[in-house]
């Protein structure tokens, strides 16, 4: 695997304050296929994005972040393309530890990498955000047939057989789990790595909030149950 098959999209919501300092980050670590899903941005995000050359995909309105990982898988399908890797657009995921999501998908020979916060002996992982990562984990591992550190983690590298096989349907927050249960469904191989987290007043006060979190996973999980 090398970083010129890398393919790297960052759904994107207003992020005019970030997505310039993510994109020349993530190219100064060597990787330069960069695409922004912007999701029905108000702001300036879009024009900065185009003035950093990445590609950019545009949803007219506001549909969500799994919509916006949904038009990305949709694209790299299109397009054949043999690895993508998701980022948030808050600056909150580091792009050198990408090259560790890499090293583990060839080590493992799996077909989903999701980078856990969970895995690493000290985090600085707010309690809010613990405490709503602990509930999603134990829900989404209820209906699993492994169990997950980090089940709501939007760091992820997928494979081609990844890529074909992982068709999302929910727009909302709720596509983290989704993803992992349709890949267990399809056989494929999922494992995760170690990673840190960048939290900055910025990025904690980006995605869902503590109450919004809990009602996702807790939906979710009723349709799971339920459907």
């Amino acid at each position: 695997m090398k970083k010129e098959e890398i393919h790297i999209f960052i759904p994107a919501y207003n992020e005019e304050k970030m997505i310039s300092s993510v994109i020349k980050d993530i190219r100064f670590c060597g990787f330069n296929h960069i695409y922004i899903i912007d999701d029905g941005s108000l702001d300036r995000t879009v024009e900065i994005a185009k003035k950093e050359n990445a590609v950019v995909l545009r949803h007219l309105i506001n549909r969500g972040a799994g919509a916006a990982t949904q038009t990305a898988l949709e694209y790299a399908r299109k397009k054949k393309l043999p690895y993508v890797l998701f980022m948030d657009a808050d600056g909150q995921h580091i792009p050198k530890q990408i090259q560790s999501l890499m090293d583990s998908m060839e080590k493992n020979q799996t077909d989903l990498i999701i980078g856990s916060r969970f895995l690493v002996k000290k985090t600085d992982t707010p309690f809010s955000r613990k405490t709503y990562n602990y509930i999603g984990n134990k829900l989404i591992n209820l209906t699993s047939k492994y169990n997950y550190t980090d089940t709501q983690s939007g760091f992820r590298l997928l494979n081609k057989k990844a890529i074909h096989a992982i068709q999302l349907n929910i727009d909302n927050f709720g596509f983290c789990s989704e993803m992992i249960l349709l890949a267990e469904k399809a056989g494929l191989k999922i494992d995760e790595t170690a990673i840190t987290v960048n939290y900055t007043d910025y990025s904690l006060n980006k995605g869902q909030n503590f109450l919004e979190g809990i009602r996702t996973i807790f939906s979710f999980w009723w349709k799971i149950i339920y459907n």
